[in-house]
Parts: structure tokens; C-alpha cells; sequence
């Protein structure tokens, strides 16, 4: 210690931090002191974690004494539960834990404790309640306070927080939380575990924005179920006294007005920064309304003040604290310095059932990591040591990386908080999941059927992907690859749905034959719709010859989207493998339109009048001619289409999009190009009963460009994803670089569909709907499409299939992540039409892959000159 200081290091606040701090710089032979000006202990101790958890216990023994008749247990006296002491047995563990840290404790080891509040004279001196006291260095561990928002009439209604909470002598018999956050999710179990009527209200629309979305979605249907009320995306708009109780009135996030009437009203929106009356300007600490700006050396603006704890953040947690304090003392007190990391933080959320995790969550992780990214997922309902505890509601995750390292780990059930750290330790030692496949768990527990059964599929994973071991299982006799069965078993998984196949009654197909057969008249549905194609392809007859011409009756016709037009398309390729012809008649007002801008009019001719369509057939009406149908005012909306256009114009400048071989062509159909013609479809099976069809398609419209591979980028127009529109695309390939785009050829609520620029790498469609089956929703991607030219389609024989297989899989698995759901993939590949169209051979002049290449030299020599002339710029 110098001789003009009192001490060599002043730790403000005796918190949990603070304590750390003071410790770690006490063991290291410093002279300390620590001041506070309230309860030592700070938050943690008297006003948070301790009475917090001691309240979730308490409700946690509620819900088990609750459950002990379907435990197979009979409680003889009669009556329910006294909750009565609830509050003073809370008070009296507070008191426990508050007398482990008292003053005398920390004097005893050489610490010098100083109850007052301190406030900085400069950046070496505080003054105490009027004594001045000098350091070498101070660490500011001063903790927050309940923020209180400015809600009219709040103040009026005798309100709570986390700071007068355990005062009540008696639970109330309802209770308004305002804040869905960790500590109002928390509460909320806890009092609605306990009897208490409980209703949170969160002016965000998601809860708990930091977890998993999966994970969040099951804990908040388990407290839903627990008669939790959760109103989210409501802002509070004043508070009253009413009825002998207090009402809320709220506003919702459609605008529409709501009250909830509550004994009392707890309010936990969020914590401030207690730096009240310190001064921090004399000692040139800067802060901000979040709190004191700290590096990560924890060092203040003051070179000599260290901060920690909740006022530096970004975490406001006690184990936060305690590393920080740590790391500051040593910091403060040796020339080595440390900076924090935070990728080892682990979350716990005390509901119940309780929340843990670490990492990534599956949103981030599949964004990152894409198709190597492994989950192993687990349900509590098929956990041994669940079921004997009659533990059966939860789920939990492990995210691996390419190499096996753990990312991201999720769990939500019982034994959560603790089971965690395993994975912990794993992930923090940068280790293989598969690694702890060799370390034998007591059986039956939690830790064994999370942590060890999933470091036991990582090592499955890996010996199926291990070369030698696939072909020595191939080519030794006696031997045969089952690693699959294993670890389907080992999962316990349900098996993956084979398809997507909406179960609907396909509409019926009214058929008449005319020239003896010759000439079929087939009248189409009132919809378009992919559900129709078995009884629409069967019009054309089964047998190798069929009818010689198709006439197709569109009179009824009133709604089409893009899979309807999928569909006329092998319409279209097998009436030319059986060389019927294909005629159509009575379109109403707009079908026109369509037939033009899906190119399917290039292979159907469309005439006025059933009899025109059947006289150019050749067919010979002896007599009456056929009725026509009466087609006056019966328009098709057909807003939902793009209008017909022979050449493709971006009308804007979009930031970072190349706009390549898209202007000044015209866009295609699967009815063109040169190649076969394949439908792939993808199906991705939706668990959540509350995702509706409507919802998951705005979802995917919504966050289109962020579900695709790092390696395809995707610019809408600023209109999004409506009929018309031109999205661009940049794509780096085995081939180079590919600049092209697509147009929106269609658009609703619940499917949207792109063709193609001529050039492009496929002249065709792919659709992105949704439907109900069995009363879950279906997302499904469909694409129905020829390679465009000959050297496109020999790419896609060698990797162009297998690239456009793992888009549309990332895309699906994307979507699944963003909707917390399990990425419940099946996919489906059929040749359509084996045959190639030669006439299209001349495609190659546009091809968008060539073309972008021949373009690179000019790319590269406007960001030389771009980059000279910033210099220039600069250096002037």
C-alpha cells in the first residue's frame, strides 16, 4: 500500500460481486475495505435469489403434494394446503443466508466493512457519510434496483416489487405481473404453483427472446396449462383501484383495448443501474442509463476504477457477478490482465418445469453451422428416470457442430439446473460430444438419459460417417451396416414421416367422349389446386394409347395458384409422350392472362367455344352444335398472378444484389427448356397444432433471404414477396459464380411460386405452400422443372441435384428453427418426363452461369478503380 492512501483497493457494495472482489484481493495480501449502504449481501442474498428460489421451492412441494394421488399416494386428512406461512418462512431463509455474510465474517480475514453510501471526491478519494477515504484503486459493485415505468395511476396502487414482495405477511389470492421476463416467468410459476391466480402481461410479443424457441413454446404451454395467463404484445396503459382489488387496462398489439382485475399487481419489467449519489463525474467514470461503460478488462474510463456485477452487465446474474468479481480484483491488483468471455455463460429459468441452457440456440446454430450442424433430441415421455419420477413434461437438445463440439445445449424438465453443467464442461473444454460416449452414468438419472445417451448417438453419428467402418461392415462376410437401427433405438424417435401428401378427396372429373372415342372432353374442377392431379391426370387414360385429342373445359374453373399450374405442366408431358393433342376453351376473364405468363398456352391452344376447340379437332357435329357456356360478368381474380411480359426489368437498385442475366429476359416455364423434366417436393412435418398454414407462409415470405445457405443469397424488392416482383439471386457454386434471378409468379396467404429467367439454370417453377393433414400444418416446397441447356443439365447429373436438395432442406430446417418446431424432413424425387426437348438446344447462348463468369474481369476492375478512387478521396 502507498503511504498516501488509506487502502489499496475500495470495493463499493457487498454484494455478491463486491464480496468476490474483496476476497480474491484480500487473499493476494491487499489492504481492503468494502462499503455499503444497505443489508450486506446485496440484491442476491436479501432480495433475489435467495427468496426467489426459496418461494420456487416452496410452490415446487405445492405441485408434488398436489400429485400425489396420481403418484398412487392418498393424503387421509381432508382440505388442501395452507399457504399461510409461505411468506415468513421465506423471510426466515433470507435471514440464514444473510447471517453467513455478515460484517464480522469478511472483519475476521482482514477486511474492513463500512456501512454508509459513498460518493467519489475524485478518482482516488470517497467520502462516507463525511469521512474521506482514499484508495488506489476501486471497484464499483454496486448492483441495481427495480425499474419502476411511468404507468398512470401505478403509483396510487400500493404496488410490489422483488423488494417489498416478501414483506406481505399472505399470499394474495390473485396477482398482475407486469413483465413476461425471466424474473416475471419465474414468479409467475411460482405463485401459480401455489394457488394464486396469476396473470403476466409483456408488451413484447415473444417471451424469453434469449432461449430456444422450441424449448420456450413447450415451457409456456406448461404454465398455460398450470392456468398461468400470459397476455403478450400488450402495453399497459393505466392501473386503478377497483372492487377491492386493482385493474389493469391494456392495449393489445392489434390496438384493441383489455383489463385485468388482480388483488395486487407485482412489477418486474426489468432492473436499473443503482448509481444513485456516487458522483461518478468527479472520478471520470462514464455511465450510461444501462449502467457504468466498462472494457473487457472490466476498466472503467477512471484507469484505477474497475466495475462488475449487474452495473457493467450485459448479464444480470449472480454468477455473472461472481466471475466478474474475480476478474476485476485481480485486474485492479495484478499487472496481468484477464478480459472476460462469456461463450461459457449457462441460463437457468426456476418454472416449472425449469429451464436450462448454454449456447446456441437452433436458430443460431442451423444459420451458422447449415447442413452439419446434428441435433439430439429427447422427450421426457420416453425418459426412464421421468417416468419413474412421474416427470414427464420436457424436452431437451444438444447442438453439434461439423466436428462433434458441442454449440448449444437445451433443457427444460426436471433436474435441468443441474444436468446442465455436463454439458457445460464439455462444451467449455472444446471437446467432442462423442468423447463422453466411453464415460459410464449411474442408470436410471437424468444426467444418463440427456447428456450420456446423447454422446452415445454422437458416436453412432460418427462411426456411420467413418469410411473404413462403412466398407468394413460392407465387404466383411457375416457383417452387415445396421448403425441406423441402433441409433433410431437408442433415439427413440418416431419415424420420420415418409411425405406430405395432403389427404383431401380429389374432385371429381367429368369426362364425355365425342369421334368415336377419338376426342375426349375433359371438364376441369372449380380448383386448380395440386389435389386434383391423380383424377386430372387420369382423364388422360391409363392405357398406352388414349384418346388422340384432349379438350380441356376451363368453363368452371374460378381458382388456380401456382401448384395448378404445376400440374397442367405434366398434363402438358404426358399428353406429349402419348402425342395427344391439347386444346382448351371457355377461360373466363383473366385465365388468359395466366395461361400466357405460365408459358402454358405454348402447349394447349385455347379457343373461344367448345366448338371451335373440338372443330379444329376435326370433329364433325352433325347437327345442333354444343352449348356454350355463359360467361357474361364471371370473372377469375387473378390479382394473386403475375401479368404477362415478354421482358423482365429490376426497377430498382437493390444494395449488395448484382443484377445479372435478368433484364431484357423473358421469364420461363417448365413447358420450355432442354432437359428432363423432375418434380422434387420437400415436406416439412409442423408439431405445433397452434401453427397455422397461413402463419408458417408469412413466416417463410417474411425471412426468405435469411433461410438460405451462406452460399445463396436471395434480394427481394422492397415490395417483398408479391405476384410481379423480381428477386435477385447470387449463388457461389462448384461451377463459379452464378448472378441470376426469379420472378414471383404467384402469391397468396398460404403458397407462393417462382418461374425462372430464360438462362437461369432451370426453366421451370418451385412453389412454397402449406396445409393442413391430419390437423397439423404441412410446409412443403415443390419444384417442377427442366436444366434449361444442355451444359446445365449435365451439371446437374453431377452436383446440381444434390445442391438444390440441400437449399431446400436448409431452407425447411430454417423455417423449422424459426418456428420451434423439429426439422421434420422428408423429401420425394420423380422424373416426370425422361425425354429432352432438342429444339431448346439454343438456351446455351443464355446461360446465366457462363455469362456471370465472363463478367467477373469487370466486376474486378470497377472495385480496382472504386477502391482508387476512395483513396483518393480519403487522402484529400
Amino acid at each position: 500500500m502507498g503511504t498516501w492512501h488509506d487502502y489499496d483497493l475500495i470495493v463499493i457494495g457487498a454484494g455478491i460481486g463486491g464480496f468476490v472482489s474483496a476476497v480474491t484481493a484480500n487473499s493476494l495480501g491487499k489492504h481492503v475495505a468494502v462499503v455499503e449502504k444497505r443489508r450486506t449481501g446485496g440484491n442476491c442474498t436479501n432480495f433475489t435469489c435467495i427468496p426467489s428460489k426459496a418461494l420456487i421451492r416452496l410452490s415446487h412441494l405445492s405441485r408434488e403434494t398436489a400429485s400425489l394421488d396420481r403418484l398412487g399416494l392418498r393424503v387421509k386428512c381432508p382440505g388442501g394446503i395452507d399457504t399461510e406461512g409461505v411468506m415468513a418462512r421465506i423471510r426466515s431463509v433470507v435471514q440464514k443466508a444473510y447471517e453467513k455474510d455478515l460484517p464480522d465474517t469478511f472483519e475476521r480475514i482482514g477486511i474492513h466493512m463500512l456501512s454508509g453510501t459513498a460518493a467519489f471526491a475524485d478518482n482516488h478519494h470517497i467520502e462516507v457519510d463525511g469521512r474521506v477515504l482514499s484508495a488506489e484503486k476501486f471497484i464499483i459493485a454496486v448492483g441495481t434496483r427495480p425499474l419502476v415505468p411511468p404507468i398512470d395511476g401505478l403509483a396510487g396502487i400500493d404496488y410490489l416489487t422483488n423488494e417489498t414482495l416478501y414483506e406481505l405477511d399472505s399470499l394474495p389470492g390473485s396477482l398482475v405481473i407486469l413483465g413476461g421476463g425471466v424474473d416475471g416467468i419465474e414468479y409467475a410459476s411460482a405463485f401459480g404453483r401455489l394457488g394464486v391466480t396469476t396473470t403476466v402481461v409483456e408488451m413484447a410479443t415473444r417471451l424469453i427472446p434469449t432461449a430456444d424457441r422450441e424449448i420456450t413454446t413447450h415451457l409456456l404451454r406448461a404454465l398455460r396449462a398450470d392456468g398461468i395467463n400470459l397476455i403478450t404484445g400488450a402495453k399497459a396503459k393505466s392501473l386503478s383501484r377497483e372492487e377491492d382489488g386493482v385493474a389493469l387496462m391494456y392495449e393489445d398489439e392489434r390496438g384493441q383495448p383489455g383489463k385485468v382485475l388482480a388483488d395486487r399487481v407485482l412489477v418486474a419489467i426489468g432492473r436499473k443501474p443503482d448509481l444513485e449519489g456516487l458522483s461518478l463525474e468527479k472520478a471520470g467514470v462514464k455511465y450510461t442509463a444501462r449502467g457504468i461503460i466498462a472494457d473487457d478488462k472490466l476498466r472503467t474510463s477512471a484507469p484505477n476504477i474497475y466495475g462488475c456485477g449487474d452495473i457493467v452487465g450485459p448479464f444480470q446474474l449472480a454468477s455473472t457477478a461472481e466471475y466478474h468479481g474475480m476478474i476485476a480484483a485481480t485486474n485492479a491488483m495484478l499487472p496481468i490482465k484477464r478480459r472476460v468471455d462469456y461463450h461459457n455463460n449457462v441460463y437457468v429459468i426456476f418454472t416449472d418445469p425449469p429451464l436450462a441452457y448454454l449456447g446456441l440456440t437452433e436458430e443460431e446454430a442451423h444459420a451458422k453451422y447449415g447442413h452439419e450442424l446434428q441435433v439430439y433430441r429427447f422427450d421426457y415421455t420416453n425418459m426412464r428416470r421421468a417416468l419413474v419420477d412421474g416427470e414427464e413434461v420436457g424436452m431437451a437438445k444438444f447442438l453439434c457442430d461439423g466436428r462433434g463440439r458441442l454449440v448449444g445445449a437445451h433443457i427444460l424438465g426436471e433436474a435441468a439446473s443441474e444436468v446442465i453443467h455436463e454439458a457445460q464442461v464439455i462444451k467449455a473444454m472444446h471437446r467432442p460430444l462423442h468423447k463422453l460416449h466411453n464415460v459410464t452414468h449411474a442408470y436410471p438419472t437424468y444426467a444418463q438419459a440427456l447428456v450420456g445417451r446423447a454422446s452415445q448417438l454422437a458416436y453412432l453419428d460418427r462411426m456411420a460417417g467413418n469410411v473404413f467402418v462403412r466398407t468394413v461392415l460392407r465387404l466383411l462376410p457375416g457383417y452387415a451396416n445396421r448403425l441406423n437401427l441402433a441409433r433410431d433405438r437408442l433415439a427413440e424417435t418416431p419415424p420420420m414421416p415418409s411425405d406430405g401428401k395432403p389427404a383431401t378427396s380429389h374432385p371429381v372429373i367429368g369426362i364425355k367422349t365425342v369421334a368415336d372415342g377419338k376426342v375426349w372432353v375433359v371438364s376441369l374442377p372449380v380448383e386448380l389446386l395440386d389435389h386434383g392431379e391423380e383424377s386430372l391426370l387420369a382423364s388422360l387414360g391409363k392405357d398406352s394409347k388414349g384418346p388422340e385429342s384432349i379438350a380441356l373445359d376451363w368453363s368452371q374453373v374460378r381458382r388456380m395458384n401456382g401448384l395448378g399450374a404445376g400440374m397442367l405442366v405434366k398434363v402438358i408431358a404426358r399428353a406429349r409422350r402419348k402425342g395427344q393433342r391439347l386444346v382448351a376453351f371457355g377461360l373466363a376473364e383473366g385465365l388468359k392472362d395466366v395461361l400466357e405468363v405460365t408459358e402454358l398456352d405454348q402447349a394447349i391452344e385455347v379457343f373461344p367455344s367448345e366448338f371451335g376447340a373440338l372443330s379444329a379437332l376435326g370433329v364433325d357435329f352433325q347437327g345442333t352444335p354444343p352449348e356454350e357456356p355463359f360467361h357474361a360478368g364471371i370473372t377469375v381474380d387473378t390479382h394473386y398472378w403475375a401479368k404477362p411480359t415478354d421482358s423482365l426489368i429490376v426497377p430498382l437498385a437493390l444494395k449488395k444484389a448484382r443484377n445479372l442475366n435478368v433484364n431484357g429476359r423473358r421469364p420461363v416455364g417448365p413447358v420450355n427448356g432442354f432437359g428432363q423434366l423432375w418434380q422434387k417436393t420437400y415436406w416439412l412435418h409442423v408439431s405445433d397444432p397452434e401453427i397455422t398454414p397461413e402463419y408458417a407462409i408469412a413466416c417463410l415470405k417474411h425471412n426468405f433471404p435469411g433461410f438460405q445457405p451462406s452460399y445463396n443469397h436471395f434480394f427481394p424488392s422492397p415490395a417483398g414477396i408479391v405476384a410481379g416482383e423480381i428477386v435477385l439471386l447470387h449463388s457461389s457454386t462448384p461451377g463459379g459464380p452464378l448472378s441470376t434471378g426469379v420472378m414471383v409468379l404467384y402469391a397468396d396467404d398460404r403458397s407462393f411460386t417462382f418461374c425462372c429467367p430464360k438462362g437461369h439454370p432451370e426453366s421451370g417453377f418451385v412453389s412454397f405452400s402449406a396445409f393442413e393433414a391430419e390437423g397439423k400444418t404441412i410446409v412443403q416446397i415443390m419444384g417442377l422443372a427442366r436444366a434449361s441447356d444442355p451444359i446445365y443439365e449435365i451439371a446437374f447429373h453431377l452436383v446440381g441435384s444434390k445442391i438444390q436438395a440441400r437449399i431446400w432442406a436448409h431452407v425447411l430446417a430454417s423455417l423449422a428453427a424459426y418456428l420451434g418446431v423439429p426439422a421434420s424432413i422428408a423429401s420425394e424425387t420423380i422424373c416426370v418426363d425422361h425425354s429432352r426437348q432438342w429444339r431448346q438446344f439454343g438456351n446455351v447462348w443464355y446461360n446465366a452461369q457462363v455469362r456471370t463468369l465472363a463478367h467477373e474481369p469487370v466486376r474486378w476492375l470497377g472495385a480496382l478503380v472504386g477502391g482508387v478512387r476512395e483513396a483518393q478521396v480519403r487522402s484529400v
